[in-house]
């Protein structure tokens, strides 16, 4: 059986490996790979990853560098639950634009940020964990994302995070966590757009706002039609 192409297992090997000495027992690289295959497929879970890699001839997980039997769903749970995301993004995104030669914000015209709770986080005597994220409105791909630190909150981190980005020619679409001036001004300085939801939570600016979209009444004014008006009906 032909061994896979190298590209992804060399940058996953970039990942550093968070596991001791006795927690090794399949390559940090490999169970990576599998996961990211998994996702492709759109399977969802750690059993179904266990199951997926189990369906194909032993020799595939061989050729990905395992030298026994391919782990069960728990090794893949404690391995994610380890590795450094930041760390793992970076691969990935390296991957992606060198290894493939693809760029997904070359054909982001609108990138969506939204932040969310990861499920399973959430314990009595811990915050629960927090990230952002920037999806391509287009694609619905992940163009990047960040964890929200436990002393700061979404609206405070979209501000640093917005600067990671290249907005140039891009809009920036929100919920209304996000519609403060400094969130604003940060898109803008990097040369973006924005289009953020205004509610209730800010009345001043959304009693500002209301007047801009609202038509105003009174007699509507017919057009002259003139020559060209009457050329373009005919």
């Amino acid at each position: 059986m032909k061994t896979l192409p190298a590209g992804l297992l060399q940058y996953l090997q970039r990942v550093p490996d968070p596991r001791g000495r006795k927690g090794r027992c399949h390559p940090l690289t490999a169970m990576l790979a599998i996961v990211v295959a998994e996702m492709l497929c759109k399977l969802e879970g750690y059993e179904s990853v266990a199951h997926w890699i189990r369906l194909w001839p032993i020799e595939f997980w061989h050729a990905l560098g395992g030298t026994r039997k391919p782990p069960c769903d728990n090794c893949y749970r404690e391995l994610m639950n380890e590795v450094c995301p930041l760390e793992l993004e970076r691969a990935l995104n390296a991957w992606i634009t060198e290894g493939l030669g693809l760029n997904p914000e070359d054909e982001a015209a609108g990138i969506i940020i939204d932040g969310k709770v990861l499920r399973g986080t959430r314990s009595d005597h811990a915050r629960t964990m927090q990230i952002l994220t920037a999806l391509d409105h287009h694609t619905g791909c992940v163009l990047s994302e960040t964890v929200i630190a436990s002393d700061t909150n979404e609206a405070k981190a979209a501000v640093e995070f917005l600067k990671t980005l290249v907005l140039e020619g891009k809009t920036v679409v929100g919920d209304t966590g996000f519609c403060l001036r400094d969130i604003c001004e940060t898109i803008l300085s990097k040369h973006g757009e924005y289009l953020i939801l205004v509610k209730d939570n800010q009345p001043t600016l959304h009693k500002e706002a209301i007047p801009a979209f609202v038509i105003p009444e009174g007699p509507v004014l017919e057009l002259n039609r003139g020559p060209l008006c009457q050329a373009q009906s005919v």
